[in-house]
């Protein structure tokens, strides 16, 4: 009888919207010490982000304008980062969007680590 789940242990969006750290690793894939703390695909602010980047889509394909998908997915992923650790500057919106800009290879890694969803889950206790 005691085999049975909660559904409550399905339940992902708490534990994505809590975040989790990702190290950042350099172009030659040394561990660089940079810690950046984001949030996971589940969480609410991800998921509006993805939904406003779809309408943007739907209207450029209606108006024949351009898309610039690049500008959603680092405004999507800038929205999703709580906080960094390893450097001295401090974390702000806006360094963070320059970081993602300007050191696209970052950028790469956070969106890899938020969409793997094991990132955001406790590792199970070994029975």
């Amino acid at each position: 009888l005691g085999g049975f789940m909660k559904l409550a242990e399905l339940y992902t969006t708490d534990l994505h919207e809590d975040g989790a750290e990702v190290e950042i690793v350099d172009g030659s894939g040394e561990k660089t010490g940079l810690f950046l703390k984001v949030m996971g695909i589940d969480s609410s602010v991800f998921r509006s982000h993805t939904k406003k980047q779809q309408r943007a889509y739907i209207d450029a394909l209606r108006t024949g304008e351009e898309f610039d998908d690049e500008k959603y997915t680092i405004e999507a992923l800038v929205s999703a980062t709580i906080d960094w650790r390893g450097t001295d500057e401090k974390f702000s919106k806006e360094l963070c969007e320059e970081l993602y800009l300007k050191a696209p290879y970052i950028k790469d890694q956070v969106d890899r680590f938020m969409a793997d969803r094991a990132n955001f889950i406790p590792a199970k206790p070994k029975k």
